[in-house]
């Protein structure tokens, strides 16, 4: 039996635009922070449109990652 084919899933928002996928090679550490506040108050003032901040347990810390092809 031949499963029935399936549609390709629709995007959550309807205003994305197809791009690259973003690669880990692009992804870079900028700094560490003691404060998630502080972290995420450097990437929104950042020049990067894609960052996030990543608690780490071995620093204690908190470190900003930017994606540098954005």
């Amino acid at each position: 039996m031949v499963a029935p084919a399936q549609a390709a899933p629709t995007p959550v928002d309807g205003n994305t635009t197809a791009t690259a996928p973003i690669t880990t090679l692009s992804i870079v550490r900028v700094g560490w922070y003691s404060s998630l506040a502080r972290c995420e108050a450097d990437g929104e003032n950042s020049a990067y449109s894609y960052w996030y901040c990543q608690w780490s347990s071995s620093r204690g810390a908190w470190g900003l990652y930017v994606d540098t092809d954005s």
